[in-house]
């Protein structure tokens, strides 16, 4: 009984893994991606993120290019990378091997994309937390200060 309990899990744990790897990573992750991207700019748009008049954070203009070389362009890039990406690939291929090439490449850019997006996130974060800080009124700012 245990054997064959054995052998369904190292079944359920290949189709698993082979679904995931072959199938999600490779056709459904990048146009996920770009619908995501696709849905934040719209977001963007209703939000008016783009507005320096409507912002309410303490540094407007930090917040402004923030949300203009984050949120805008990068997605913006993302998005366009598929509705021109592809006429590009069509009006700029003169073998049939040219065209699998671009294609993969414009097929994939918006996981290259995502990733950049990504890292930059994480590249900006102690900046926005030392902002984060500095915001806070003197009396909730952790200095441990000692006499000596």
């Amino acid at each position: 009984m245990e054997e064959k309990k054995f052998k369904d899990q190292i079944i359920s744990a290949l189709i698993h893994f082979l679904y995931n790897f072959f199938i999600y990573f490779i056709f459904i992750v990048p146009f996920d991606l770009w619908k995501k991207a696709t849905i934040r700019l719209a977001n963007q748009k209703e939000n008016g993120r783009l507005s320096i008049s409507k912002s309410t954070s303490a540094w407007p203009f930090l917040s402004f290019l923030k949300a203009f070389f984050i949120e805008f362009l990068i997605d913006g890039i993302i998005f366009i990378s598929y509705v021109l990406g592809f006429l590009f690939v069509i009006l700029m291929s003169k073998t049939m091997e040219d065209i699998v090439k671009l294609s993969i490449i414009v097929y994939f850019s918006p996981v290259m994309l995502s990733l950049f997006r990504d890292l930059i996130q994480l590249l900006i974060l102690p900046f926005k937390k030392f902002l984060d800080w500095a915001s806070k009124p003197a009396q909730y700012m952790d200095f441990e200060i000692k006499n000596k």
